[in-house]
């Protein structure tokens, strides 16, 4: 283990442990992205153009799996825990009610491997959750007892091809399991189904500063018989991840090449996403991301904006769901019902993101990553709904290089 100034590290040691003491995180939109990442979820979530750790290639830009030299592997997970209250005035359930979401706490697993084939090729692949949504209100009496829960499970697997020292392409396919139920006053079963999508990236390296840039085709999921909207009919609903853009750059040429600064661009297609386009407008992420060798020990700090994807001039129906069955009876969706599954199922409303990370060396072969985030508490008002959300992560994963 290299030598280490203590004096140095120990405030930001305190810092990570306050902030996993005391604070919240943001994911973005339903997708996780690379925010629960071990080194990129200190860093905002960035890692389009040089990802800190080897499940944020897999799960990331596939291209920048082509600077892994060997044999790879990563283990963790991350502790994520929502907490989203609501009050409503009445207008959509007939009786003004406030109550606290009992969704989760979830446990986001982590696993990677690359292998290194010739002097051009790595292949990897590897486990996560790449998206997920959750709200519990059931038990708050007057709020019709809405529930959601989708978790969307990723199993990843790709490489990539270095066609020149500065220029590398990548691609993954992504095979998601998809969990889900949703709905009100218990007319939802849980369901789950498989979906596909894929991922193409590049990046071009310029010795000190690296571009990146990938694009990551939808995920659709259809969930069967989710929902009921008569005594004997059920709606099968499908869910659908975005497509999205990502873009990314790099310089580690700050500080005699100890700091590393990054900062990511992704555009979500929201608005042409199955289901998720009556309840969420596309949306643009920008991420900040530094990281600091002190002697082999890596200080990481990020920051991340998330425009509040809620959709204002929603309509009287949510994916092919035009009606619940409620109380004995169909009642067919209009703008208010439509709004108060957003503001109770659907409510990720979050934008701001902090973060931390600390990179510790345990050996010539194996280190370990923490982190911890908070989103900054934020209201919004959906509807006849005012919903405060926010939520809390930390996470650790062991890699070794063989």
């Amino acid at each position: 283990m290299p030598p280490l100034n203590r004096k140095l590290l120990t405030p930001y040691v305190v810092l990570l442990m306050l902030a996993a003491g005391k604070l919240q995180a943001a994911n973005i939109g339903t997708d996780l992205n690379l925010t629960m990442m071990p080194a990129a979820g200190g860093m905002g979530g960035v890692g389009i153009a040089s990802p800190q750790d080897i499940g944020a290639s897999v799960f990331g830009n596939p291209a920048t799996l082509s600077v892994l030299d060997g044999t790879h592997f990563m283990f963790g997970g991350t502790f994520y825990q929502p907490d989203v209250n609501a009050q409503h005035d009445g207008s959509a359930t007939g009786t003004a009610w406030s109550g606290e979401s009992e969704a989760g706490p979830y446990l986001i697993p982590n696993a990677a491997v690359t292998q290194q084939l010739g002097d051009r090729i790595v292949l990897s692949g590897g486990v996560t959750v790449v998206s997920g949504v959750g709200s519990d209100f059931r038990g708050t009496p007057g709020s019709l007892d809405p529930l959601a829960e989708i978790l969307v499970f990723g199993a990843n697997a790709g490489g990539s091809y270095k066609i020149s020292d500065q220029f590398s392409v990548g691609t993954m396919l992504t095979i998601g399991l998809g969990l889900g139920q949703a709905g009100l006053i218990s007319n939802t079963a849980s369901t789950s189904d498989f979906g596909y999508r894929a991922t193409f990236g590049m990046t071009y390296n310029n010795r000190s500063t690296i571009l990146g840039a990938y694009y990551r085709t939808p995920l659709a999921i259809k969930y069967k018989n989710m929902i009921q909207y008569s005594a004997t009919e059920f709606h099968s609903p499908t869910f659908e991840q975005p497509q999205e853009i990502g873009l990314g750059i790099s310089d580690d040429s700050f500080m005699q090449g100890n700091l590393l600064i990054a900062v990511d661009i992704i555009l979500k297609n929201w608005a042409s996403a199955q289901t998720y386009k009556d309840l969420y407008d596309d949306q643009t992420i920008i991420a900040l991301g530094v990281q600091y060798n002190l002697s082999g020990y890596k200080l990481r700090a990020g920051f991340t904006h998330a425009d509040s994807p809620i959709k204002t001039d929603v309509g009287s129906q949510v994916g092919d769901i035009k009606s619940l069955y409620l109380g004995g009876s169909t009642v067919h969706f209009n703008p208010v019902l439509t709004q108060y599954v957003q503001a109770t199922n659907a409510e990720v409303i979050w934008e701001d993101q902090i973060s931390f990370g600390l990179g510790i060396p345990l050996g010539s072969h194996v280190h370990t990553d923490l982190h911890a985030s908070f989103g900054l508490k934020r209201k919004q008002t959906i509807g006849a709904t005012q919903v405060e959300g926010k939520t809390f992560q930390i996470g650790a994963a062991f890699s070794w290089t063989l």
